[in-house]
């Protein structure tokens, strides 16, 4: 099983970069179905989207003091991939140690 950084990194490295603003409800919206969503109290958020057969997703978005937003929303940023079986198995094997700590 990959880490989940590795995860993010290849991702990153080898996907298509899209940056939308988003008002703060519609990004709390976005966040609906997040997979290993990480959140620090600096206000960086991070989480991972896998649609069967399409794509696999990295998104984060910044709103601590260094971050990118304002009083209209913020910067929400993705990288995404074709989808591939064997990352999708390796995010839901994260998913699934995650609840089992739990």
């Amino acid at each position: 099983m990959q880490a989940r950084d590795a995860i993010q990194k290849l991702i990153a490295q080898s996907g298509e970069k899209v940056s939308r603003w988003r008002s703060w409800e519609q990004a709390a919206n976005t966040e609906a179905t997040p997979l290993l969503r990480e959140s620090r109290p600096s206000g960086y958020s991070n989480w991972f989207v896998v649609e069967k057969d399409k794509a696999i997703w990295w998104i984060y978005y910044d709103t601590s003091d260094g971050g990118v937003w304002s009083s209209e929303g913020m910067a929400v940023t993705g990288f995404k991939i074709q989808y591939d079986e064997k990352i999708a198995q390796n995010i839901y094997e994260l998913v699934y140690a995650q609840l089992v700590k739990k």
